[in-house]
This record gives C-alpha cells, sequence and structure tokens, in this order.
C-alpha cells in the first residue's frame, strides 16, 4: 500500500462572539505500510494540530454509510507548543470494498470552556484495496486458512473491555480532561454484521463482474460474526469445517441447513467460477441467518440473565 502525507488546514467556523476571527486546526493523514485488504483491518495514523483553548474529538458518524468501518479511535494526550495542541489518533479500521476506493473526510469537533464548538474535516483521499486473498485455487475447496482477521483473542479481550472503554468515551464528550481515553465499537456482533452487510451490498463488485470478490465479502460478515458472537474461530476453518461447528450455536435445523446451503453457494462462486444468477438474494437470505443467529443469541442471555428481585425470571 501507498503511503500518504496529506496536509490540509481547515478553516473553523466560529461563534460571532470571537469577533469573526477565523482559527486553523490541520490534519495530516499517513496510512500504515502494508497491504489493505478486503475485510481486514488497517490502522491510520492522524496527526492533529489546533488552536490551544479546544479540545478535539473524532465524529465517529462521518464514517456511516461509507465503504469504510471504524472499529477503534485512540488519541494520545494533546502536548501545548506556541499556543497550538499537536495530538495524534490512530484509527483501526476495515474496508468493505474492493479496488481504488476514496477514505471519505472526516469530521471532527472541537469544544473549549466559553466558547462555542467549532467543527473541521480532515482530508479525504484514495487507498486501494486488495482481495482478501488472491490466486485461489480452481475446484469446490476453500483455503486453510481462507482468512487472517484479527485473533480471537484479541476480539475477546475487546469485546470485554467494550463497556469499559464506551463509558470512558462518553466521559469524555463531557470532560477535555478524559481526551485521550480509547474509543472502541459500542456495536453488538449482530449490528456490526449488519452494517459490514451493507457496506459489502452496497459496492460495485457484482456490475463489475467480480462475483468471487463479492461472495468473499459475504462469507467475511459471516465469519467474523461467529467468532465475535458464538466464539467460533471461523477466520481459521473451511466452509466444511464450519458448517459442523454450527451446532456450538444452539441452531435448529433449519438455520443450520440455510447456513450450509449459503456456504455451498459461496464457495461455487468463489472457487468453481459459478455466476449466480441474483448475488443480492444470496445477500438478503444471508441477512436472514444473520437474525435466526441473534435471535438464538439474544434467547441465550436471557435465560443467563439473574432472576429479579423476587425471584422471578427477568
Amino acid at each position: 500500500m501507498r503511503n500518504y502525507r496529506l496536509l490540509l488546514s481547515a478553516l473553523l467556523l466560529l461563534a460571532p462572539a470571537l469577533c469573526g476571527a477565523q482559527e486553523t486546526v490541520a490534519f495530516k493523514l499517513t496510512p500504515l505500510a502494508g497491504k489493505v485488504r478486503l475485510a481486514e483491518t488497517f490502522r491510520l495514523k492522524v496527526e492533529a494540530s489546533y488552536p490551544e483553548k479546544y479540545s478535539l474529538e473524532l465524529d465517529t458518524a462521518s464514517l456511516d454509510g461509507t465503504d469504510f468501518g471504524l472499529l477503534e479511535a485512540a488519541p494520545s494526550k494533546p502536548a501545548a507548543e506556541g499556543g497550538l495542541k499537536k495530538q495524534t489518533f490512530e484509527l483501526k479500521l476495515q474496508a468493505f470494498t474492493i479496488g481504488v476506493s476514496t477514505f471519505p473526510e472526516l469530521g471532527w469537533r472541537l469544544n473549549a470552556a466559553g466558547a462555542a464548538p467549532a467543527a473541521a474535516r480532515s482530508p479525504s483521499f484514495l487507498l486501494e484495496i486488495t482481495p482478501a486473498f488472491e490466486n485461489a485455487p480452481d475446484g469446490i475447496r476453500d483455503i486453510y486458512p481462507p482468512f487472517r482477521y484479527l485473533p480471537w483473542p484479541w476480539i475477546l479481550a475487546g469485546l470485554l473491555a467494550a463497556a469499559a472503554a464506551l463509558a470512558a468515551w462518553r466521559g469524555r464528550r463531557a470532560s477535555s480532561a478524559a481526551i485521550w481515553a480509547v474509543w472502541s465499537d459500542p456495536r453488538t456482533p449482530y449490528r456490526r454484521a449488519l452494517d459490514r452487510l451493507a457496506a459489502v451490498r452496497r459496492s460495485p463488485l457484482p456490475a463489475a463482474g467480480r462475483i468471487k470478490d463479492y461472495y468473499v465479502g459475504l462469507t467475511s460478515v459471516l465469519r467474523f460474526y461467529l467468532a465475535e458472537q458464538f466464539s467460533i474461530s471461523a477466520e481459521l476453518m473451511t466452509s466444511a469445517d464450519l458448517a459442523r461447528e454450527l451446532k456450538r450455536t444452539g441452531a435448529d435445523l433449519k438455520t443450520t441447513l440455510r447456513t450450509r446451503e449459503f456456504l455451498q453457494k459461496a464457495d461455487l462462486a468463489k472457487f468453481a467460477k459459478h455466476k449466480p444468477e441474483n448475488p443480492d438474494a444470496d445477500a438478503a437470505a444471508l441477512e436472514g441467518i444473520l437474525a435466526d443467529f441473534n435471535a438464538i443469541a439474544e434467547t441465550a442471555a436471557a435465560s443467563a440473565r439473574p432472576p429479579a428481585a423476587g425471584g422471578k425470571p427477568a
């Protein structure tokens, strides 16, 4: 992946109480070295310089509806020098499209005691996203391991830390003293899976004839979800192995058969050069499968809750 070093000064639109004065904030964006692959995580370093009286906060909603998902935003403690603050943010991201894509402008909020809030945007840039794996052999078989996503211990650690990180992030909104607290994705595994699926469905891959890559994206959504929700190391399994592991989720026969059928159709598209008639119908089928598994997870969570006061179930 190319290294991009972008420097942009963005004008902050400040309140009239400041006599119409304008101040600037500058951003330098540096993607870390290495290829960016479909659905795998990658990191982006954002170096910001802004007026000393402000605290700076990433507007995580600025990535909503784009081809990229934000998993974590870890800011450093700001350092003041010459009337300015300098601060570095390391973002952990995922891409859900293939080819040259525009990484969007990011929104930033600036807050200061006794001053109106201000806003700025860091620059967009082009980024090349490659397939999750290349040169797959012909034949109806998977590659072992087909994906190298987040190792499960790190996923588990992230899930356990999510509540504490979210509380810290909320506290950061109320107090600039906690600005260096780590933001972590507060969405449920099911919500993340739906957002990833929506990004894959928005991609132009089917229209471009890149059916194999489209189905790699679909199956990666399912693999991520099963790993995050049910502790199944789906990223290390062939499709056949994964189908056998579905019983660990507590899924009924109907859901198990639907999932196996989906995986088989995806393998045909990925490795046997099969051209499905309606790829979006398979994406819709995956959405239904995810809903089935989510219902199973919610039922299990409800059963595990302690009884409410009075001895009755919650």
